[in-house]
């Protein structure tokens, strides 16, 4: 029988063990998101070699400047690598990383592995919100949705829902089945205003609102990183800061109030965060399925289901799931760009039916 002291010892050293695959685990796919950023670079439809898109890419960053009319093709290839492909890879790693952080903040303030990002109906919202701006004229060009004003409409729009929820809680007793119900109810109402307003327009924003709908990142340019960037960083760290909170919230909520802790205030005010850092990304680019389902899934599968650790390597795992994804999306020679919203749809999918099937309900 052992003794107070080597049990102590032997926790001691299982708890390392734990935690140094946690930490492993993230910094894996730290070099992963690197790599993959690095590959997503030579991924396009202009037919360039590796050694050619780092030699522009070098150039640029050392002050190298290409002549537009006696170096036309080298000025052409250096803007597509540093004007496209490096915002694109850029957005990718910031929405990855976004979308993940606010499906694990749903699913634990939520306690549903079935919660994602856009439970609240903020997908719903920004639809609208897009499909109205684009009825209205807010589109700078006719290519896809790219003017400011769209993005600010469907912005606000996201988050009418969770306003609305908000200003029912008094009425709700705010338990989490409660609020996804309500989420789902306040979904249907604005995917059904939607489709009022798009039966009484042209073929055309018809075509523009479903590039959207299904999640596009295509023509994106650096002026579409500063918003989601500075807002899902922020909310990270909020979130990281609130993470032994979130691990309470496993618990009943009285259990977790006789603890200290509000459990339905605080699922509010991670509602809130995790609804603003959702918009601010498909605000862009539209909604990107599967990403905040299937991420803290896998993560909690396989180093647990501590939030101090399930919200940085849902950074990561997020980031290089997307990247993985848009280059995908980007080396498929259809005469159409697909959508990077198809493939994690595709891909997210079948994994989704797989972990169901494989569940392992001590995650939870």
């Amino acid at each position: 029988m052992l003794s107070g002291t080597e049990g102590s010892a032997g926790v001691m050293q299982e708890y390392s063990k734990y935690t140094f695959r946690r930490i492993a685990f993230i910094s894996l796919f730290i070099v992963i998101v690197i790599l993959l950023f690095l590959v997503s670079l030579t991924a396009g439809t202009r037919d360039l070699s590796i050694g050619e898109v780092y030699g522009y890419l070098f150039d640029h960053l050392t002050g190298v400047v290409y002549d537009k009319e006696a170096q036309y093709e080298m000025w052409f290839d250096e803007n597509i690598i540093w004007n496209y492909r490096v915002p694109r890879a850029i957005f990718a790693i910031v929405a990855g990383a976004g979308l993940s952080v606010a499906g694990a903040a749903m699913q634990s303030v939520m306690k549903n592995p079935l919660a994602d990002p856009y439970t609240t109906g903020i997908s719903s919202g920004a639809l609208l919100g897009v499909a109205l701006a684009i009825v209205l004229g807010f589109v700078a060009g006719k290519g896809g949705v790219d003017g400011y004003g769209t993005i600010l409409n469907a912005m606000i729009f996201s988050m009418i829902p969770v306003l609305m929820i908000y200003m029912l809680s008094p009425y709700l007793n705010k338990s989490p089945s409660t609020l996804i119900l309500a989420g789902t109810a306040v979904s249907y109402l604005f995917s059904s205003l939607t489709s009022i307003l798009l039966v009484t327009t042209e073929a055309e924003t018809l075509h523009v609102v479903y590039k959207w709908q299904v999640g596009n990142m295509a023509d994106l340019s650096w002026d579409a990183i500063p918003v989601p960037l500075i807002i899902c960083v922020i909310g990270t760290v909020i979130l990281l800061a609130l993470s032994n909170k979130l691990n309470l919230m496993s618990l009943e909520d009285k259990d977790a109030k006789a603890l200290g802790l509000d459990g339905e205030k605080l699922r509010l005010v991670c509602l809130i965060i995790l609804s603003f850092m959702a918009s601010s990304i498909i605000s862009f680019v539209g909604i990107i399925g599967f990403v905040g389902l299937i991420v803290p899934h896998m993560v909690r599968l396989v180093i647990g289901s501590d939030n101090r650790f399930v919200i940085p390597a849902s950074v990561f795992f997020g980031a290089a799931f997307l990247l993985f994804c848009d280059i995908i999306s980007r080396s498929i020679d259809v005469s159409a760009s697909v959508p990077v919203g198809v493939i994690t749809s595709l891909i997210g999918a079948p994994i989704f039916l797989a972990l169901i099937i494989r569940q392992k309900r001590e995650v939870w």
